[in-house]
């Protein structure tokens, strides 16, 4: 088994922009920068990359910008596409982000390494599967969210 492929990314103000118009181009072009809120979650287009703030009380939405503002938002991802997800920034405290079957094991080594500094490598390039279920910060479990494959 490979390990997943990780993007690092910049920190800074330009950098920022930088993440923002790279992730912009990966969708469709719709105003909604790759995802649509539905009753059950978001929607998110394939190729889309998905970005959260790193906070001990949850994952707060970044990108696309249907999630912006949003803690712990549920993804819902189209089986066997790709996605980019992780966090640029977050409070300065440890955290890491995992992708976790229904019972809390780490589908196909999607992890990155714990960091305060979010810029090192805490971007995941994953192909969606069925036994997908959440993303995670492994020591803050208020840092959770659902994920659907459909």
């Amino acid at each position: 088994m490979t390990r997943p492929t990780r993007r690092t990314v910049l920190k800074g103000a330009g950098a920022t922009l930088l993440v923002t118009a790279a992730a912009g181009c990966s969708s469709n072009g719709d105003d909604d920068g790759g995802a649509e809120e539905t009753d059950d979650g978001y929607e998110i287009e394939p190729g889309t990359t998905i970005l959260f703030e790193g906070r001990t009380s949850g994952w707060v939405g970044i990108e696309p910008e249907a999630i912006e503002g949003e803690q712990n938002p549920t993804l819902i991802l189209e089986e066997g596409e790709e996605y980019e997800i992780g966090w640029p920034e977050g409070d300065g405290v440890r955290h890491n982000i995992e992708i976790w079957d229904e019972n809390g094991d780490v589908v196909d080594d999607y992890e990155t390494d714990l960091t305060d500094d979010p810029g090192d490598d805490q971007i995941l390039t994953i192909t969606a599967t069925e036994e997908m279920a959440a993303y995670r910060c492994r020591p803050h479990g208020s840092m959770e969210g659902e994920i659907r494959v459909e």
